[in-house]
């Protein structure tokens, strides 16, 4: 068996995010997060995390390489802050050490979450990428409840592990896109200042939906990263 990639949505998503990632990769899961097609949703980070453990003692998953984007690289962080033993690798994807969350967001969700999605098309994505995709990323969003998108964001507001990230020792893969407006390049040069020895991969034209907008050049540095574990 290959190394294990265990992928982790972020706010408002689902597995069909990393539909990219799930048929290029032979040994890949995408997890659904809890109320994200079924059951309750979480309002913190760790409620998340503590999720994700379960999934992965249910299958006894171990040595695992732990792909988490946005909300998703948050729980990624705080995993390997919690259980480092589980994790043979992670990769953070436009994410950052804390997420706060424009105010206008929550306003947006509360008022007409319609709204919200046309501002994802206009800020979640670089200006170069084909309105299909756009399109794709904002009708998973549009299957999460508005009570379990709100919970999401309020999770990703209350995270902050900028104190914590030294204590983080595994090999760390970072991927930003050049024109994320969400979780801006300056996040991942934090990350990669604050954690010991990673390797950071800023891709041109791709905004915070990298893996959807760049998904060819996305698998080619995540492929070269879990070849890098193996030898």
């Amino acid at each position: 068996m290959g190394t294990m990639l265990l992928f982790i949505h972020g706010a408002g998503g689902n597995h069909r995010i990393w539909e990219n990632q799930t048929r290029y990769f032979s040994n890949a899961v995408a997890i659904d997060l809890p109320g994200h097609y079924a059951g309750r949703g979480r309002s913190t980070i760790e409620g998340y995390m503590e999720y994700v453990k379960g999934f992965c003692d249910k299958r006894n998953l171990k040595d695992i390489v732990m792909v988490g984007h946005s909300m998703g690289g948050a729980i990624t962080l705080t995993f390997a802050l919690t259980y480092p033993k589980y994790l043979k690798a992670i990769v953070l994807v436009c994410t950052g050490a804390k997420l706060k969350v424009a105010p206008m967001i929550f306003e947006e969700i509360k008022r007409n979450c319609e709204n919200l999605m046309e501002l994802m098309k206009r800020y979640a994505f670089s200006e170069k990428t084909p309105i299909e995709i756009k399109n794709k990323a904002v009708e998973i969003m549009r299957k999460v409840k508005p009570e379990v998108l709100y919970a999401d964001f309020e999770a990703c507001d209350k995270f902050d592990v900028t104190k914590s990230l030294k204590k983080i020792s595994l090999p760390t893969l970072i991927i930003c896109g050049k024109d994320d407006l969400l979780t801006p390049v300056d996040f991942s040069e934090y990350l990669k200042a604050n954690i010991r020895n990673p390797i950071l991969r800023v891709l041109d034209d791709a905004g915070h939906m990298i893996m959807l907008e760049k998904p060819e050049e996305f698998n080619k540095i995540l492929k070269e990263f879990v070849n890098i574990l193996r030898n």
